[in-house]
């Protein structure tokens, strides 16, 4: 089939560069954002609407279209990609791919690494509340502390999503800065797991839920040429923070106490996520919509699939940064120290894995190496963590997990902008977010309740098999999608 091109007239001539489509050998039709292929449906008719006075054009793909709400063009569920991106307005009038960008993305890394970083450090306080502080609490309820601070980013992040299209990211960041603040500060107050749950759970859940999604959902608009690599630079900051803090946190936990080490964390996260907020700042603008959830890409299988795959992801992700520094001292009779260290490995690795996969994506595609990063991650659990319980395979496990998992949370998004579209990414991400927090219930919690009451809190064996089977149904979701995509192995996706 001959190759036809069309490209839509953006609002700013710096952008016009994101968006062309045509039909490759195999017959998908192909969306380009900065040049980098995105395969949406193969085996389809492509039309062109107008949309707006402005004559901007939009791709529709499929003959069962339905009137748009906005525009009164008809178009279908599938093709919801292009319109959000065209009504986008710039929204400042720095250039992407500029100095000022990689300032953005600086600031994003300084941003997820004390929001989201904090929270990978928990496993540290769960050990000590374990085995320390809370010995007669199960290691269920010790758990929910942490996993009550993921969900209540994931429900916080739905809804600063809809925030950051209405007010200005930065306001929204330092706000969840000092709300971080005051959360840890008064923790480190608290005598039981029901009061920490509060403080350390939810408060500091709904403080970090700002620079988390505006962490994580900025810098893909900031760049058009190298967003993959831009983009793992900026989710590191998660892994560089979980890497360090875990450390610094048992250092402090051992020196001063646990209560201080809640007070300076506090003090440190507040102070540095409101030095950085003037950087945390939106691109583009899309449309107002008074919605805080796009609805309307659950009506795309595709979507679906995506967050399927999503989910089980985001569940298979904390487990074995919760359950290695306990499983080290209780299974392989280690100190805690040890334990603590091989969060810090672990952690670092994923530092490693969110830049390779940065690096790769904007070459192989984001969605291949979501793939073969969850195709590790299942092994490293299934064939290493599974049958063996010595030393090196931990070692072994940390190493090839801590990689695996640090570029599939790395790559998320860059699917998420790649397939469906760049200005309403706040939007997507809220979405996802409400796969976040599915993940986050289908995780740690049933974790660790066979821990209790299968394992009776020192066999770890029917806890590792749940975890070993979660980035296998992630695998499955995400193969599925591909399939749909595209069914030629070689294209770039």
């Amino acid at each position: 089939m001959s190759e036809h091109h069309m490209h839509g007239q953006l609002n700013n001539s710096s952008d016009q560069h994101l968006r062309s489509t045509h039909r490759d050998d195999t017959g998908s039709t192909t969306l380009l954002f900065g040049g980098q292929p995105s395969p949406l449906q193969s085996d389809t008719t492509e039309k062109v609407a107008q949309l707006g006075q402005a004559g901007e054009a939009c791709l529709e793909i499929g003959d069962n279209a339905e009137p748009d709400v906005v525009t009164g063009t008809k178009w279908n569920a599938v093709q919801f990609v292009a319109a959000a991106d065209l009504r986008a307005e710039n929204a400042t009038d720095k250039d992407p791919d500029s100095l000022y960008a990689w300032m953005v993305i600086f600031a994003c890394l300084i941003s997820l690494m004390l929001s989201i970083g904090i929270n990978d450090a928990y496993g540290v306080y769960q050990q000590h509340y374990q085995l320390t502080e809370f010995p007669n609490a199960t290691t269920a309820i010790i758990s929910w502390i942490g996993t009550t601070q993921f969900l209540v980013m994931c429900v916080g992040g739905t809804f600063s999503g809809f925030l950051c299209e209405h007010f200005d990211t930065r306001v929204m960041s330092a706000v969840g800065a000092i709300v971080m603040g005051v959360a840890l500060i008064a923790g480190s107050f608290c005598k039981s797991v029901q009061m920490l749950m509060l403080t350390q759970g939810l408060l500091y859940g709904i403080g970090a839920s700002f620079p988390f999604v505006a962490g994580t959902s900025i810098p893909t608009q900031w760049f058009t040429k190298r967003r993959g690599l831009a983009t793992g630079i900026a989710l590191s900051g998660s892994g560089l923070g979980g890497m360090w803090m875990t450390s610094a946190t048992q250092s402090l936990i051992d020196s001063v106490g646990r209560p201080w080490a809640m007070r300076v964390t506090g003090i440190v996260a507040c102070v540095a996520v409101l030095a950085i907020s003037p950087w945390m700042r939106v691109r583009l603008v899309p449309s107002k919509s008074e919605k805080i959830i796009d609805w309307s890409l659950l009506r795309d299988v595709r979507f679906n699939l995506f967050l399927g795959a999503v989910v089980f992801a985001v569940a298979a992700y904390f487990g074995p940064f919760y359950q290695i520094p306990s499983y080290s001292v209780v299974v392989l009779h280690k100190s805690a120290n040890w334990g603590t260290n091989m969060d810090t490995l672990m952690n670092g690795l994923s530092v490693l894995g969110r830049l390779a996969v940065g690096f790769l994506a904007d070459f192989t595609g984001p969605l291949n190496l979501f793939i073969i990063n969850t195709v590790l991650a299942a092994a490293s659990l299934l064939v290493l963590w599974v049958p063996f319980d010595s030393v090196g395979t931990l070692i072994a496990v940390d190493l090839l997990f801590g990689f695996a998992i640090g570029g599939i949370v790395s790559v998320i998004p860059v699917v998420a902008a790649q397939v469906f579209g760049l200005a309403r990414l706040p939007s997507i991400i809220g979405l996802l977010f409400i796969g976040y927090f599915i993940g986050g219930l289908l995780g740690v919690p049933p974790m660790s309740a066979l821990l209790d009451d299968v394992g009776h809190r020192t066999d770890y064996t029917s806890s590792i098999w749940y975890m070993a089977i979660l980035p296998v149904c992630s695998l499955l979701f995400s193969i599925a999608m591909r399939f749909l995509l595209t069914r030629n192995l070689c294209t770039r996706v």
